[in-house]
């Protein structure tokens, strides 16, 4: 399978070869093997099928993917496919249903990874060897295979074979020593961050080895460590202590410029950031406090020095004015204020709406129901917003169209307890 046979290399009419971009998406050609489970690695092969790869969910028998029987379930009513978690990372892939503890299963999936162009997994590290699908067994049945491991502190080093959770890898990362007030503990984030930034370094990992494979290259194995992958995440803090010796302190909220933090307001919290600052100048009469345009405060240092009392002149008049309405004033004036805003307006924010960002799809168990587009659009190939699959959907046909199984064969398999 090439993955760029779906480009238009002749020189057909303009109007031709946009109808087939159109049509096209742009990784329809690329099959994927997904032996995934939990969050970081399904995340990364959601991201593969939204732009068009057929994934192939590779379920254990008979329970599936353990992220089936996490909640919260729709309706509070648990159910191998009613798992709000799983319906969310999951959405257009196949779900194959395999007894890997029976080596006719364990073939069912070599003779499938023959086919592939990738194959994502985030077993423990050996897990894939010891199932006897190390990546030199696997590219010797494939040599243009691009598999991708991910797990909790990468393939190799002392720790490969330690255990991580999110906030294991969070920890650990330096992350959490960054987040919180100074005066107390440090946090977890809320979201499990360090799980979706690895899924995103898989993710483009992956692409680059397919980009590379199809400019001569053979099949690569990328090992993706969820730990490092968090290092992302500290930014500068990380950047000081290793070129200039400086440790980061946590500052809760404060930024070293003033203002540039969330107050509160009439009806919630509103962001005041004075930036750009050539802006700010020609805006502060917003706040109808003639002593912001003194003297002490006309500098950014100046209001550095005197953070206590500038913020004291602003409070007034922030109480007096909604969040909403306070965006809208900073950003009429050229400075990027913001506001926190909850779930539900997140949801009907009319940004999202004008762009088409949140999608309905349909599922034969639970309806309809929401989830998240792409943040980004291309020009003409469009992102696919398809359900999650039901556990097994897809084995008798991904296993009858793609290997050539019969009818006969497909039944003694399931007989067997393999498929």
């Amino acid at each position: 399978m090439e993955f760029r046979s779906a480009v238009n290399k002749g020189p057909p009419s303009m109007t031709r070869q946009s109808d087939m971009l159109m049509t096209q998406r742009a990784l329809e050609k690329v099959r994927v093997v997904d032996l995934t489970q939990h969050s970081a690695g399904p995340y990364c092969t959601k991201l593969l099928a939204g732009f068009g790869a057929e994934v192939l969910k590779i379920e254990r028998r008979p329970d599936g993917d353990p992220m089936r029987g996490r909640g919260p379930f729709f309706e509070d009513r648990e159910g191998p496919e009613r798992s709000i978690p799983f319906l969310w990372l999951n959405t257009g892939k196949k779900s194959v249903a395999l007894n890997l503890e029976d080596g006719r299963g364990v073939d069912v999936l070599k003779k499938l990874i023959a086919k592939a162009d990738v194959l994502v997994e985030n077993f423990a590290p050996g897990e894939m060897a010891k199932l006897g699908l190390g990546f030199d067994t696997l590219s010797a049945i494939n040599p243009r295979l691009v598999m991708t491991s991910i797990s909790s502190f990468g393939q190799t080093g002392p720790y490969r074979d330690f255990a991580g959770e999110e906030i294991t890898t969070y920890a650990m990362s330096g992350c959490m020593d960054l987040t919180g007030d100074p005066a107390r503990e440090p946090l977890a984030s809320g979201p499990a961050s360090t799980q979706y930034t690895a899924a995103m370094w898989g993710y483009i990992a992956t692409l680059a080895a397919l980009f590379q494979r199809e400019d001569g290259g053979g099949g690569r194995h990328i090992d993706v460590s969820i730990q490092e992958s968090a290092l992302d995440n500290i930014e500068m803090a990380l950047a000081e202590r290793l070129h200039l010796g400086q440790t980061a302190k946590r500052k809760n909220d404060k930024h070293p410029l003033v203002p540039w933090e969330l107050f509160s307001c009439k009806d919630g919290q509103a962001a005041v950031i004075g930036g750009p600052m050539r802006h700010w100048l020609a805006a502060v009469d917003m706040f109808e406090e003639p002593r912001l345009r003194g003297t002490k405060f006309a500098h950014a240092l100046g209001r550095i020095e005197h953070r206590a009392e500038f913020e004291e002149l602003i409070r007034p008049w922030l109480s007096r004015h909604g969040k909403e309405e306070i965006f809208h004033m900073g950003q009429s004036r050229g400075l990027a204020f913001g506001y926190m805003a909850s779930l539900e307006e997140t949801r009907a924010c009319p940004q999202h709406e004008s762009r088409g960002f949140f999608v309905d799809v349909e599922h034969p168990e639970v309806g309809t129901h929401r989830h998240c587009g792409a943040p980004f659009h291309f020009s003409d190939t469009p992102w696919r917003s398809a359900r999650a699959p039901r556990l097994g959907e897809h084995t008798r046909c991904v296993l009858g169209e793609t290997l050539g199984y019969s009818a006969d064969d497909l039944g003694l398999l399931h007989d067997a307890g393999v498929i």
